[in-house]
């Protein structure tokens, strides 16, 4: 392993325990409670999350040819919705904050608990053992949210000095990663371009996204803009993590680093999209009112 390599798993380490331990200190664990009393929007979070998901990728699958590591990738995205850098997306959209703090702890352990159950039915040949897949996800994802979560609860003046520190280190290691990624993996997603493994994520990231934000049109603007902003990312570290037990083809790899600037693009154009729907269900301020319609 070249020092490139090194430096871009050691990104990744501190970028998914920066980020997850950013969104704890920023919610205190009674803070997540009333979302979660939310039946509709629970819901309609673990059916988009872990059946619309999977099932737009094996039917993708079904009518486009792609090799086995590419289509392994994308099943194993597509078992990781919620990714580290959807908080900040889904505040750009307006979304209500007790939500997005809901969305990311729900997503955290749910994708815990089903992606060691999902990868054997939906990975054929897929031998890992459970506990293999779930150990680095608890470590990388649950981990750094609870302890931030137990700070914001335990402590909140520090939780609120520490916070915006954490979550500039989570910024700027998202930058170093991204052109981490770059490097190491350039020259593979320039060969994926004619096996149609970009396009085929494209496609499904769409897909995903258009379908969370229809099923979610019973939902209030914020609390919809949050689950359809959430739907639109994947969890990559969650998806690299059992990837080396069970696919060992570089170019899995490769699948899985495309969705980094994908789903972060996909994410920032449906916020700032989303965030004028909650604007045009804003009533209008006194100072728009018609002088005509004004009250004497």
């Amino acid at each position: 392993m070249d020092v490139i390599e090194l430096a871009l798993q050691a990104s990744l380490f501190v970028f998914m325990v920066a980020s997850l331990g950013g969104v704890g200190l920023g919610v205190a664990p009674r803070d997540v409670l009333p979302p979660l009393a939310n039946g509709r929007f629970m819901l309609l979070m673990l059916a988009s999350g872990w059946l619309v998901g999977p099932a737009v990728a094996l039917g993708l699958l079904q009518v486009i040819p792609l090799d086995r590591p590419y289509a392994t990738a994308l099943l194993l995205l597509a078992l990781a919705p919620g990714a580290p850098f959807a908080p900040p997306m889904m505040r750009i959209a307006r979304g209500d904050p007790a939500y997005v703090a809901a969305f990311m702890v729900v997503s955290a352990a749910v994708t815990v608990l089903v992606l060691p159950l999902g990868v054997p039915l939906l990975i054929p040949g897929a031998t890992a053992n459970p506990w293999d897949i779930a150990r680095p996800l608890l470590l990388l994802v649950v981990v750094p949210m609870v302890s931030g979560s137990a700070i914001r609860g335990l402590w909140p003046d520090v939780a609120a000095r520490v916070e915006p520190v954490v979550s500039h280190i989570a910024r700027a290691v998202t930058m170093v990663m991204l052109v981490l990624v770059t490097l190491v993996y350039g020259r593979g997603v320039l060969n994926a371009v004619g096996s149609h493994a970009i396009l085929t994520q494209l496609m499904f990231v769409a897909a995903v996204t258009l379908l969370t934000d229809l099923a979610g049109a019973g939902l209030g603007a914020p609390q919809r803009n949050v689950l359809t902003v959430g739907m639109s990312t994947r969890n990559i570290g969650a998806a690299l993590a059992p990837l080396s037990a069970i696919e060992p083809d570089a170019r899995a790899v490769v699948m899985v680093a495309i969705a980094v600037p994908m789903t972060l693009g996909a994410a920032a154009v449906a916020a700032r999209l989303l965030a004028q729907r909650c604007d045009s269900k804003r009533p209008p301020s006194i100072a728009s009112t018609p002088a005509g319609h004004a009250r004497a």
